[in-house]
């Protein structure tokens, strides 16, 4: 307890003394940018689909591109770690991906890249992958940098302007947390370009690097801000002290409220909406965005039904607490009454079980659940009769999903032992099967015959939205 309390003491610190002199630096990296090239044209992700429209049309035909596309698929940049003395419920799980990020963010050429990111990946894979990046810059030159640098730069040069008061904002927006930020670390704004004025757009945080998607001939600056500092939120919320977040997990643990967990699974997107869509948009222009705030209805409901919760709080200087949580929890239940059985919220934060035995195959499997869901906090565990994987599968508390696509008799027979609920269940191929177990737990397994067979299952629960409570076999 003494270390948590000495912890708590030095955030405070940083927050009172320091938090002024936050900066915010807005920057092209032409390394991530032809990264982020890559990632898109193989739809990964976290990736704009209209730069996904895009890329297609200007490659389509070309086999020597899609090989590129091909090989850097089948390169495995995410390799996962843990820090065991955050809680379950929160991002406990770390990728190397974040640290491939950080460093492209922070590199000027390729090659300064490769010097970065030496030990993060085998030398064969990185090898590998600075080959192919500088083969695909070729590309990227062609379709992207030689017509849209100069929007671009003058896009980065809109949002500057607007630097100070981000810093502004963010001294608010910590102390409301109680986060722990080092003070002489800015946040790193890398922007890429998405041709046009209008379409899809996505940002992602890693740690102190937003990397941020614009329009190239966008105008409303104000909202791209606003992503920004949505993006800078998730990383205040992952750095919250342990001690403070084991606090969080005790208030939410010890209200009876059957939507707490629900709550719980979107309270870090939904408060990152309410600020940056809601209150930093007040904050910067004189009035939240009038528009959706975010593509995804649990988000975007949940931020506007807690966007005048937290710009009470901020504006009383007060701080994440119980009295907090318990009217966040209140705030779900009442805008989403009829959640439970929702297929969407159910797979916000769940753990994926699947026989997939490499890197490219384990993100083929999440990219098809992420194509039809918002997987805002997953885990992967493969081979499904793994010992860790079925020890996980029998204590894990979030939703579990199961996907057998192969060895399917021996698999569907062990998990019937996992689960009396199926005892008398005759499981068969292209099946859809949901059950709340005796844990209280959402258990969802597809039995699909191939990857073609597993998008249709996905379809279809995405269509039917719920499952019924009154049976187990969906479909």
């Amino acid at each position: 307890m003494k270390k948590l309390t000495v912890i708590a003491v030095l955030c405070l610190l940083f927050q009172t003394a320091f938090t002024q002199n936050i900066g915010f630096q807005f920057k092209v990296s032409k390394p991530y940018c032809i990264f982020n090239f890559l990632e898109t044209a193989i739809y990964n992700r976290s990736t704009s689909g209209t730069l996904q429209k895009f890329i297609d049309e200007k490659t389509a035909g070309d086999k020597e591109f899609a090989q590129l596309a091909t090989d850097f698929a089948r390169i495995r940049l995410d390799y996962q770690f843990r820090r065991d003395e955050f809680p379950e419920k929160r991002r406990q799980t770390r990728s190397t991906h974040d640290f491939i990020d950080i460093a492209l963010v922070n590199s000027s050429t390729i090659d300064e890249f490769r010097d970065k990111i030496i030990g993060v990946l085998p030398n064969s894979d990185l090898q590998k992958l600075i080959s192919i990046m500088q083969k695909a810059e070729v590309y990227y030159d062609r379709i992207i940098w030689k017509d849209y640098e100069a929007k671009l730069t003058d896009q980065r040069n809109a949002l500057e302007k607007y630097a100070s008061q981000c810093s502004e904002a963010f001294t608010k927006i910590n102390h409301f947390y109680n986060s722990c930020w080092i003070t002489e670390m800015p946040f790193v704004v890398a922007l890429y370009a998405i041709p046009g004025n209008s379409g899809n757009t996505t940002a992602t945080p890693h740690a102190n690097s937003l990397c941020i998607g614009v329009l190239t001939d966008e105008t409303d600056h104000v909202g791209r801000i606003g992503v920004v500092l949505h993006e800078m939120c998730h990383v205040l919320y992952d750095e919250q002290p342990a001690g403070f977040e084991h606090e969080i997990d005790k208030w939410f643990e010890e209200n009876q409220s059957p939507y707490k967990s629900f709550a719980y699974n979107f309270l870090d997107e939904g408060l990152a909406t309410a600020l940056g869509n809601g209150w930093a948009s007040k904050f910067l222009n004189g009035e939240p965005d009038p528009n959706a705030w975010y593509n995804n209805e649990y988000i975007n409901g949940f931020g506007k039904a807690l966007y005048p919760l937290v710009s009470e709080y901020i504006a009383s200087n007060r701080q994440m607490d119980r009295e907090f949580i318990n009217k966040a929890i209140d705030l779900f239940a009442a805008t989403f009454p009829h959640s439970i059985t929702d297929y969407g919220i159910l797979l916000n934060r769940v753990s994926i079980y699947n026989d997939a035995n490499d890197g490219p195959s384990i993100d083929e499997v999440m990219n098809g659940v992420g194509n039809y869901f918002q997987l805002t906090n997953s885990h992967f565990s493969s081979p499904i009769l793994d010992p860790t994987a079925l020890e996980h599968l029998k204590t894990g508390d979030q939703t579990q999903l199961i996907i057998i696509d192969r060895n399917q008799e021996t698999t569907i027979k062990a998990v019937k032992k996992l689960f009396p609920e199926l005892s008398k269940v005759k499981m068969t191929t292209n099946k859809i099967y949901a059950f709340f177990d005796e844990k209280k737990r959402p258990v969802i397994i597809l039995t699909a015959s191939d990857k073609s067979n597993l998008d249709s299952l996905l379809k279809e629960m995405e269509a039917k939205k719920y499952f019924d409570q009154t049976k187990i076999v969906q479909n």
